[in-house]
């Protein structure tokens, strides 16, 4: 039988954090503060965690918006920084 993984209750969830951002620019409810980093620090590294988990950061924003009408594309980090190049590792 395969082992479940768990997710560390400690550390908020990377995609769900960074989802206001990378949709906006701006984090207006300051969900990067409970992963450690500031607005202006995150500007530094968008890009390199847009490619890493972009695909994730999408799914969050589907999820939220389901029973919605659906949010405007392309988002802000498509944009700025083009398509994800990671895959999609989980499904919200």
């Amino acid at each position: 039988m395969p082992i479940r993984r768990r997710r560390n209750k400690a550390r908020p969830d990377e995609a769900t954090a960074w989802a206001m951002f990378m949709q906006a620019g701006c984090d207006f409810f300051d969900d990067l503060a409970a992963a450690g980093l500031t607005e202006s620090a995150a500007h530094a590294f968008a890009e390199a965690t847009w490619h890493r988990i972009g695909y994730d950061v999408l799914a969050v924003l589907d999820a939220l918006h389901d029973g919605f009408p659906p949010y405007q594309r392309p988002i802000w980090a498509e944009e700025q920084f083009g398509k994800p190049n990671g895959e999609r590792r989980y499904a919200c």
